[in-house]
């Protein structure tokens, strides 16, 4: 006994000094720069293993660094970007007794500067909580209104005034889905049958649907729902390849032409993925996430980036990839950087856009990263 107490009087008096080495830490509120930088980057986290606790990460693709995270409750889709940059909002599902009880939604607005959650307008209880497209809640160009597509199934729009912080309301979409602004007042939806639908919003933002176009998508070769916006036009690939360019000019949309990402000895080669495509403005490059697969692998992640040139319709580079990629996206700056993730895995590869050499791995987030979203670009 003797023996057993001299050892812990021992064990604490050499513990004893270190104990009384600890200082208390003090917590203290960081900022961050007023707007997003060139090269920040958020990553969206559908949180497949924790659905109610979705998230967002906001990434600097320079320093490598993690610079901060919110939390947007269950089933998180995509962030709703200001184009200044300087503020976004984050439409969220919460429900009363975390697993179950009384559904709310809301939008939450937050500043860039400091991710602290301000306005929360309460929006139609019905907001589509399955896999995220960008084309779920975009913001419409020049910034005024943001668009939240509505599923229960019965589709609606709900209306969000961004500058007054507020929902405008909610609008019935005669069963067309998700929503592709092209312009701050026009949208137009697609439609089950392979129509478009058109739609403008008036000043107060309330909803007018207009005409519907006739069938434009081939049943044996469809259309995947992840256009790609240009800044003036929407791309959409089929299953095998093609891409459609829609014309938005007129009150009906349109297909104003159409080519092939692929070869007729490249046959085996298709689009595919979540986040399937990306444009840059600047260079007038696309970047599309190719596989090889037979028919129907159109969700299938992609093994190599296909870059064209858009306005020549030309392939000019093949980048191939390291691991798969089910998401791709493009800086919108003068020094693009090239953004990939994959589900499963919990890094973001970062590349030179102009050369698709790796530049660095950025790893330690969530293992289900869906949709990338770099810095905004204002409209023009």
């Amino acid at each position: 006994m003797k023996t057993f107490t001299a050892l812990a009087a021992l064990c604490l008096a050499t513990a004893a000094p270190a104990l009384a080495q600890l200082q208390p830490e003090e917590l203290k509120k960081e900022s961050l720069a007023e707007t997003m930088q060139p090269h920040w980057v958020w990553l969206n986290d559908i949180s497949f293993d924790r659905m109610l606790d979705g998230r967002a990460y906001l990434v600097d693709a320079d320093s490598g660094q993690m610079l901060g995270m919110i939390s947007s409750g269950y089933g998180h889709g995509i962030l709703m970007l200001a184009e200044d940059g300087k503020s976004f909002a984050v439409p969220s599902t919460f429900l009363a007794r975390g697993t179950r009880g009384e559904r709310t939604d809301v939008v939450t607005f937050y500043k860039t500067s400091d991710l602290t959650p301000g306005a929360e307008p309460v929006i139609p209880a019905k907001r589509y909580n399955g896999m995220p497209f960008q084309s779920v809640s975009p913001v419409m160009p020049g910034g005024r209104f943001g668009l939240v597509y509505n599923f229960t199934p019965e589709q609606s729009v709900t209306v969000i005034d961004m500058q007054a912080q507020k929902m405008v309301g909610e609008y019935a979409t005669s069963g067309c889905s998700l929503i592709y602004p092209t312009g701050p007042s026009k949208f137009f939806l697609i439609c089950g049958d392979g129509a478009l639908q058109s739609a403008t919003l008036d000043a107060e933002g309330k909803v007018t649907l207009g005409k519907t176009s006739k069938k434009l998508f081939a049943d044996d070769d469809p259309v995947t729902e992840k256009g790609v916006w240009t800044g003036s036009q929407w791309l959409f690939f089929t299953y095998s390849g093609k891409v459609h360019v829609i014309d938005h000019s007129k009150d009906v949309p349109a297909i104003a032409k159409s080519w092939s990402l692929t070869t007729p000895a490249e046959k085996d080669w298709r689009p595919g993925a979540l986040q399937a495509a990306a444009y840059h403005r600047g260079t007038g490059r696309l970047y599309v996430l190719m596989h090889q697969g037979g028919p129907d692998t159109h969700k299938d992640p992609g093994t190599e980036i296909w870059v064209y040139d858009v306005a020549r319709q030309t392939r000019i580079e093949r980048i191939a990839l390291e691991t798969p990629a089910l998401s791709v996206a493009v800086s919108q700056d003068d020094k693009p950087l090239l953004y990939t993730t994959m589900m499963g895995e919990t890094d973001l590869k970062v590349r030179d856009a102009l050369t698709g050499k790796l530049i660095r791995k950025i790893d330690g987030f969530g293992p289900t990263m869906t949709i990338i979203q770099p810095a905004p670009v204002p409209a023009k």
